[in-house]
């Protein structure tokens, strides 16, 4: 576990030339630590679950990570570049590795112990999440309206509702995945800026509000990333709906 945090922790510094490799091995690892976890504990401990998010924040970088152009499979002296063919054969089957991570994690949370609904409701959040991260929208909305059913059965509905798709949040909604550093209080902001979240989850209307011109630099930085982010858009009546005016500040000292 602690060599797959390395191995996330060189990924985000770009440590090395070939930022993939730090992602597959960071997948690795946290196998060999689920593999490891279920030889002593069984299929069904709760002790899996930090190997199993480690994974789904893996793929969640895998299948998103851009390369180069010079990240060719044939390289210039014509030698096989064999851990780019092996990344984009771990690119090619992300998204049915985040949906088996997912049912994994699923079957472990409904054990007997867990309140059944909000438990069925908080894996249908982290389905539709993987899903328009992934760019399959229509599915993405029918997860997050059965995740809503779900929660309409428990006997906090209104305010559970409210605290799943009550605003915009940034996926990926796993801990420690945020590109961007922790929001403070806009009195202690060196930089801040307001945006929309359109009812697609595409961030709209992006603009600048403070005026530290010392800090163009990390505004510019933290901008580009945020207009890149994907959010699950705030629900009402079941319907994903456009969120205008959010404001966002940053301590980048």
């Amino acid at each position: 576990m602690q060599q797959a945090q390395w191995q996330y922790d060189a990924y985000q510094l770009g440590l090395g030339p070939q930022g993939y490799t730090h992602l597959m091995d960071m997948s690795d690892l946290y196998q060999q630590a689920l593999q490891d976890v279920t030889s002593r504990e069984g299929e069904k401990s709760p002790k899996l679950l930090p190997p199993l998010h480690g994974m789904l924040q893996a793929q969640c970088l895998i299948s998103r990570y851009e390369l180069r152009e010079s990240d060719q499979v044939l390289e210039e002296d014509q030698r096989i570049n064999e851990p780019l063919l092996r990344f984009k054969g771990y690119r090619a089957d992300s998204y049915q590795q985040g949906n088996a991570i997912i049912e994994a994690i699923s079957g472990i949370k409904q054990g007997p112990a867990t309140e059944g609904s909000k438990a069925l409701a908080q894996t249908l959040v982290m389905l539709g999440d993987w899903r328009l991260w992934n760019g399959r929208t229509d599915a993405a909305w029918q997860a997050y309206r059965e995740a809503e059913t779900e929660l309409a059965q428990t006997g906090d509905a209104q305010a559970a509702i409210q605290q799943r798709f009550g605003e915009p949040v940034a996926l990926p909604d796993i801990a420690d995945s945020s590109p961007l550093p922790p929001t403070v209080d806009p009195q202690q902001a060196d930089v801040m800026f307001a945006f929309g979240v359109s009812e697609h989850g595409q961030v709209q209307d992006l603009k600048r509000m403070d005026d530290n011109v010392a800090d163009d630099r990390q505004a510019s930085r933290l901008m580009r990333q945020r207009r890149r982010t994907t959010f699950r858009p705030r629900f009402a009546a079941g319907q994903p709906v456009e969120t205008e005016k959010l404001v966002q500040a940053f301590d980048i000292q």
